[in-house]
């Protein structure tokens, strides 16, 4: 009888050690996932939010400041100005998303903007941003050309003018 309680005393130790074992091999997996659960919503967040910005600034663009004007005439006085676009599409933008982290050619790192002031129909917003990613490994092997562990997101919106 004591060989058989001692016999089921070493198999739970066994057991035990098993547990241990395997909880710190699948532990770290488990942590990636999550982690990589935290940059793929992180990476959407700011891929909508970027979207959003280039959309409200074109709308901005497209409003018709003189309503009297001929309705196909597209000129810089009878639309808004460069300035309050750029305006409105910094309004828009989110907390979680630093200003050095767009990436323009402009020296105000303003949003690319197309057909403003031309005898255009439509106005295109343009902007990028490169978002760094938090997961050390998904960083390295999915960064972008230049910048390794960021990717870069880009958004463009066109609207037509009224």
């Amino acid at each position: 009888m004591k060989n058989k309680i001692k016999h089921i005393m070493s198999n739970k130790q066994k057991t035990k050690g098993q547990a241990v074992v395997e909880m710190a091999l699948v532990l770290p997996i488990f942590i990636f996932i999550i982690i990589g659960i935290f940059d793929f919503g992180r990476s959407m967040h700011c891929l909508s939010n970027l979207k959003h910005q280039c959309i409200q600034a074109a709308r901005a663009g497209t409003k018709r400041i003189r309503p009297l004007v001929a309705k196909n005439l597209f000129t810089p006085t009878t639309h808004p100005t460069v300035a309050s676009i750029t305006e409105a599409f910094w309004q828009n933008q989110s907390p979680m998303m630093p200003l050095k982290s767009y990436n323009t050619d402009n020296p105000d790192n303003s949003p690319t903007i197309e057909g403003w002031g031309a005898n255009s129909v439509s106005i295109t917003v343009s902007a990028t941003y490169d978002l760094e990613i938090i997961t050390p490994l998904i960083g390295s092997l999915i960064g972008s050309q230049n910048k390794s562990g960021k990717i870069r997101l880009s958004a463009t919106a066109t609207e037509k003018k009224e």
